[in-house]
């Protein structure tokens, strides 16, 4: 079905999707080449992410064809932006609002207060005072797309001004001899990526919902074969412990003004909540019936029952949601994943998903591995018991179709 997905050359600085930074994104022409395969051979009107994250999937869809039907979930509200921003698009009057925005930068005459938690840890004196002045700026644009799409460009401002270590997506302090070597070039670098990326937002979908919630939550309002394709990377394991995208985000969630985010209230209330709400989180259940037990067990055996519990709370929610993504999904479903390790002991996330899926009548068609030639995380991450455990280095990606 597919030739060579490797697309090693592949650099995201060249299009929409290198405008932000945001963690284990998928590869955007691996997912146009999978759509582009299905779509063009068949009656395909609507696509499904149900974890759009930074909305690669969604994008490269619309690409390919933008009248489609794009509907996408996140619980992250700032996933939920960005995406909304890459499909959006930017007004036509953007570059008036970029010069009046300039204008408010270098003249300003109302700045609007920035607090919250612990924002002297994380930033300089001066950087907030800088970034307050931007911000300011910002919300005085009354455009709502230019507005969005402005705040979108200063995200990864404020993240390379910050005190958080650029190593890793949790967030960590900077030793302090670090700190003191940030450069405060919070203005130049947003009006710079501002004027040099707006021409990548020039297109945009008149066709797309996107939900921001729990994910188990929203499908179980979504009708029976809603979606032509589903396509999607869910998470492959507990955020906590994997991929902290919640914490990744905290920092330009708290200083995006509230109204120009989709929030529920609770996603501010601490630095690690948005990741405990997230699929299989502190919040979840462990419940699994006797199939999805045999699934897991084979691994669960190997591993030290202190940590049993955080993998089946885990299953228990991602079996859920493979469920209902088989019941909303009429054609196609399309998983790129990958196989963590647990006490060195390693999971497979691909063979446990293909055979549940294959247990709720969708046929694997095709099986992909892809070497991940390019990781922000290091290839050893930790050590248990005295040795080395490698991060994952392969995605993989499964089609299926409804029998």
């Amino acid at each position: 079905m597919l030739g060579n997905v490797a697309f090693k050359e592949y650099k995201k600085s060249n299009d929409i999707h290198g405008t932000v930074l945001y963690p284990a994104v998928m590869v955007a022409p691996v997912q146009k080449s999978i759509l582009s395969n299905i779509i063009n051979n068949n009656e395909i009107s609507s696509v499904f992410d149900a974890f759009h994250g930074s909305g690669t999937a969604l994008y490269e869809a619309m690409e390919i064809s933008p009248n489609m039907h794009l509907v996408g979930c996140d619980i992250n509200p700032l996933a939920n932006l960005i995406t909304k921003v890459k499909l959006h698009g930017v007004n036509s009057n953007v570059f008036n609002d970029i010069e009046q925005l300039k204008k408010l930068i270098n003249e300003p005459k109302q700045i609007f207060s920035l607090s919250f938690p612990y924002m002297e840890k994380w930033f300089r004196e001066d950087i907030l005072d800088t970034l307050s002045i931007v911000r300011s700026a910002i919300m005085q644009i009354n455009d709502d797309q230019n507005r969005l799409f402005f705040w979108y460009m200063l995200c990864d401002v404020i993240r390379k001004h910050s005190n958080t270590r650029s190593s890793t997506y949790k967030l960590h302090i900077k030793e302090e001899v670090s700190i003191l070597r940030i450069e405060n070039n919070v203005i130049n670098n947003f009006i710079t990526s501002v004027e040099t990326n707006v021409n990548k937002f020039m297109k945009k979908s008149d066709n797309f919902i996107l939900y921001k919630g729990d994910i188990l939550k929203i499908m179980t309002g979504i009708e029976n074969r809603a979606f032509d394709i589903s396509i999607t990377s869910p998470p492959y394991g507990e955020n906590a412990t994997t991929v902290t995208y919640g914490q990744f985000s905290m920092l330009p969630l708290h200083i995006i003004p509230n109204p120009d985010l989709e929030l529920e209230g609770w996603e501010l209330d601490n630095y690690s909540i948005i990741d405990s709400c997230s699929l299989g989180g502190m919040n979840s259940e462990a419940f699994l019936n006797e199939y999805e037990q045999n699934l897991i067990k084979p691994y669960l055996n190997k591993i030290s029952v202190s940590k049993h519990t955080k993998i089946t709370r885990f299953f228990s929610d991602y079996f859920k949601f493979l469920k209902e993504l088989c019941r909303v999904t009429d054609k196609y479903i399309v998983l790129t994943l990958g196989n963590r390790t647990v006490d060195r002991v390693q999971i497979n996330l691909t063979d446990i998903s293909r055979d549940f899926l294959e247990s709720q009548k969708f046929r694997n068609i095709n099986q992909i591995q892809r070497e991940i030639p390019v990781k922000r995380m290091p290839k050893i991450t930790s050590m248990v018991y005295n040795k080395p455990v490698a991060s994952m280095n392969h995605e993989y990606i499964i089609i299926h179709s409804r029998n």
